[in-house]
């Protein structure tokens, strides 16, 4: 494997007095998709939580581009580039779509007419639909909008907790039309997905977790019943 971008050793972390993650080592090369997979309760959403600063790590090593992260708050972390689009989305809904963009490029600044017009480029219907509010609009163009505004920040490391969870079937394949295209633009991500179709369809590599540590990593062309036994059983 070429060197890492993203290293991670050794974390523990959890909530309150439960542990949850108990020792996971990653790597991620530049440019990478890499999906986490596992059942229920298997600490995916944690590592990513944790990678953000949402959740302190209790011990471990987060380093991106060399520079260590473990223990930052998440705003120190953010200013440093991983950028996470949660499960929730977290967008204004009384807001314009266009509104909402522009809050990324603020957070990190940046010229915000030119990553505007990047982001449209990317997702026509958020061009066409630039002074609707959000609140309006469907679940699948609320990811969109999320995913776009992560964008504007032009995150070196790119954070995705299930970017289909709760879409309908249409959305599921343009979610994946998104993860696609976000990969040709050489952007390294990280995502948790519990559609193993679509994990498996737009990821590079595969890391499963269960109880919250990394038990295979392998190449996404692999076996899915294989795949499915790791998780599961």
């Amino acid at each position: 494997m070429p060197d890492a971008f993203l290293t991670v050793r050794g974390i523990e972390a959890g909530y309150g007095g439960r542990q949850i993650l108990s020792g996971v080592d990653l790597d991620v090369v530049a440019g990478e998709a890499v999906a986490l997979l596992g059942a229920n309760g298997s600490g995916k959403s944690t590592l990513l939580n944790t990678l953000s600063g949402f959740v302190r790590s209790r011990r471990g090593s987060i380093r991106l581009g060399g520079e260590e992260l473990a223990g930052l708050s998440p705003h120190r972390i953010f200013r440093h580039g991983i950028v996470q689009v949660s499960q929730a989305r977290d967008l204004f809904p009384e807001m314009s779509v266009e509104e909402n963009l522009r809050l990324g490029a603020w957070t990190r600044g940046g010229d915000a007419t030119r990553l505007l017009q990047s982001v449209y480029a990317s997702f026509p219907r958020l061009a066409e639909r630039r002074t609707q509010t959000v609140q309006l609009m469907s679940g699948g163009e609320q990811q969109m909008v999320a995913i776009g505004r992560a964008l504007m920040s032009q995150p070196r490391l790119l954070l995705l907790d299930e970017p289909s969870g709760g879409l309908a079937p249409a959305f599921v394949s343009e979610i994946a039309s998104i993860v696609t295209s976000l990969k040709r633009r050489h952007v390294t991500m990280v995502m948790v997905e519990q559609n193993l179709r679509l994990a498996l369809a737009v990821a590079d590599r595969i890391v499963v977790l269960r109880d919250g540590v990394v038990v295979q990593q392998q190449s996404a062309g692999g076996d899915e019943e294989q795949i499915v036994r790791q998780i599961y059983l």
